[in-house]
């Protein structure tokens, strides 16, 4: 029995998009949830610790910071956040950190700039 080779097309061309539809629905929902305005915060000191747990289900130290950040235009906002497991460590006075603000879930990431 043989399968008609237009309908053979017609499969590949429509799971070929079926697969682009997704991958552009994942790469807008990570924007979505994850992009957002990059602020620059300069380090003054801890504000608290918060438990964490490392990968291997080691508890450690997580570390509680909040200040006035300013983004590329100026423009300045008073953010909170704490450190994870994927980056526990203090951070040091004078230390400069970039800090990713989304409107719609506040701090979804940072990472060190200037030591």
């Amino acid at each position: 029995m043989t399968i008609n080779t237009k309908s053979n097309h017609l499969i590949e061309w429509l799971l070929t998009l079926l697969l682009i539809v997704s991958i552009l629905i994942n790469v807008g929902w990570f924007i979505f949830r994850y992009g957002g305005h990059y602020y620059y915060m300069k380090i003054s000191s801890s504000t608290g610790t918060s438990p964490i747990t490392l990968p291997v289900n080691v508890p450690a130290t997580g570390y509680q910071y909040q200040g006035l950040a300013t983004n590329s235009k100026g423009e300045k906002k008073y953010l909170h956040f704490n450190t994870v497991a994927a980056d526990p460590a203090p951070f040091k006075r004078g230390q400069i950190v970039r800090i990713t603000f989304n409107q719609r879930y506040g701090v979804t990431n940072y990472k060190l700039v200037h030591r």
